[in-house]
């Protein structure tokens, strides 16, 4: 009974080791997508938008864009609070540091090796590969630091932090599964439990209604290097 988080960078191959952790744990499996999906069936539809491009001075105090980055928050505690689910990036590993059956794991690799993977993945010159990745970067970080106020380089959020340009993304979902089992996916601490959270009825209803959806979704993993 825990939570995973999983914050990565575009070519470590974080999202293939966080879907294959959660298949292995029974785990539900929530990313950017099927967060956009909660909320744009919530009535948010700009939250891609948002989240994927570098925010001009007018747009960081736009009250939509604040109100949005605000419920973004709520979801992902919403998703938190119904248990066994691995969360794949937007700063969850901040907003939900607090709690004691949290696991936050960060996925890197060198910057050489993404591009790499990239350029393989999308069929492109090296140059163009790096030029995305480096534009990537900058994207996810403004927006844990900008929107969210965390520390995105800051290794000391992290319980766990694996480099797939030396340990191959099989290995790291083994090696995570282990641990998990080890820890039972708690920190030996006082911090309260995600069980303690206070979630709105209708959001906390919604939320449990997409995972069910969800679930239903059997398509095979693939070993993609997109994220």
């Amino acid at each position: 009974m825990a939570v995973i988080t999983i914050s990565r960078k575009l070519g470590s191959m974080g999202t293939y080791i966080g879907k294959k952790l959660a298949e292995e744990l029974g785990y539900d499996y929530v990313d950017k997508n099927r967060i956009s999906k909660i909320m744009k069936e919530y009535g948010f539809s700009k939250f891609d938008n948002i989240y994927e491009t570098v925010p001009t001075v007018w747009e960081k105090i736009d009250q939509y864009r604040e109100m949005t980055i605000k419920f973004l928050a709520e979801v992902i505690l919403a998703v938190a609070h119904h248990d066994n689910v691995v969360i794949a990036g937007r700063g969850s590993f901040g907003l939900l540091d607090s709690y004691s059956d949290v696991i936050n794991i960060r996925i890197k690799a060198a910057e050489t090796c993404r591009v790499h993977r990239i350029m393989n993945d999308r069929n492109i010159s090296e140059n163009e590969a790096r030029e995305i990745v480096k534009r990537n970067d900058k994207v996810r970080r403004t927006f844990v630091e900008s929107d969210f106020r965390f520390d995105y380089n800051n290794s000391t959020e992290f319980d766990l932090i694996l480099d797939t340009s030396i340990i191959p993304p099989d290995m790291c979902v083994e090696w995570l599964s282990q641990a998990y089992k080890v820890t039972n996916g708690k920190r030996d601490d006082d911090r309260p439990s995600v069980k303690t959270l206070k979630i709105e009825k209708v959001l906390s209803k919604h939320v449990g209604e997409m995972l069910e959806r969800f679930r239903e979704d059997t398509s095979p993993i693939e070993k993609r290097t997109e994220q």
